[in-house]
């Protein structure tokens, strides 16, 4: 089944998005317009019976199973769902589902409005909405760029100590580039900063033909005499922020790199562990940042389809 959303939710307020969903019933039939409950199950109960039907049950956690209607057996509207797993309830889940889409995602945020129980709930699912991130990219690699579009590529570093004072901390360094077009962009992390370490990247998500500005960090010296044919430009930042001749700069990459930092602040921090896992969250909501609930449900939808 085609997911068509009923109604522009990525558009709604709090307000709003709680008139569509105050009720056990609104959730579960939200849920089953969005293909994320079946509408009916497809597969069949212990005794090959197909001819199955919501029915009311206090004693459900959902207060509904779906029940076959001729051998009278019952099973979780649940089973074979993305929910199947979780002991939150839908209308928790959902919630989730919709403050994280739109970066209502504070812990605080998220213990009032969801009524979650310990922060350990949050953290975990919170990384898990960002491994469907990671998955999605997995399925559908990012590249960007193309002939007519320019890239912007930079190194930025995301541990320092502040003032130059403090302890002595690993520096990690991250790799990305910028479609001034599109406004797509990649993020990894990298221990080098060498050409045998960045170019393969460079070729993995930046497509032939592209017109690509850096500086003029000596990686890059050989992006023009590799196999996608790349036109390249670069900027002496020790002299201009803008080449004068060329009008070359980096400056959408640098803002890039600030408003991915700004969670990572916000945060006070984040663990190294973690930290891809965040970048890929951010190359995701780069992508989607028009309509992230919708190409979030989209998301789980295709990694955990119904059965």
């Amino acid at each position: 089944m085609a997911f068509t959303p009923l109604l522009p939710f990525d558009s709604f307020t709090d307000r709003e998005w709680v008139e569509h969903t105050n009720t056990t019933e609104k959730i579960i039939e939200f849920c089953q317009n969005i293909g994320l409950i079946p509408i009916s199950p497809t597969t069949p109960c212990a005794k090959q019976h197909n001819n199955w039907y919501m029915g009311a049950c206090a004693r459900s956690r959902d207060k509904y199973l779906w029940r076959c209607r001729t051998c009278k057996s019952t099973r979780s509207i649940r089973d074979g769902t993305f929910f199947s797993k979780s002991k939150l309830e839908l209308r928790q889940v959902i919630d989730l589902l919709f403050y994280w889409s739109q970066c209502n995602d504070s812990h605080e945020h998220l213990r009032r409005h969801c009524k979650f129980a310990s922060e350990s709930t949050i953290v975990d699912w919170k990384n898990f909405m960002r491994d469907i991130c990671a998955t999605y990219f997995l399925l559908h690699p990012p590249t960007i760029g193309g002939v007519g579009h320019i890239v912007e590529i930079d190194e930025s570093s995301w541990t320092k100590r502040k003032y130059n004072v403090g302890r002595v901390v690993n520096n990690q360094w991250v790799f990305g580039g910028t479609d001034r077009i599109t406004h797509e962009c990649f993020a990894v992390l990298v221990d080098r900063r060498d050409a045998a370490t960045l170019l393969p990247i460079i070729y993995q998500y930046i497509l032939p033909g592209t017109t690509i500005h850096s500086d003029q960090w000596a990686a890059y010296n050989n992006i023009r005499n590799g196999p996608h044919h790349y036109i390249h430009f670069t900027v002496n930042h020790s002299q201009n922020f803008v080449d004068p001749l060329t009008l070359t700069h980096t400056q959408n990459i640098e803002n890039m790199w600030m408003c991915a930092k700004m969670k990572k602040k916000r945060q006070m921090g984040q663990h190294v562990t973690l930290l891809q896992t965040h970048l890929t969250e951010f190359m995701w909501r780069r992508r989607f940042g028009d309509r992230p609930f919708e190409n979030m449900v989209r998301s789980i939808r295709e990694v955990y389809p119904l059965l």
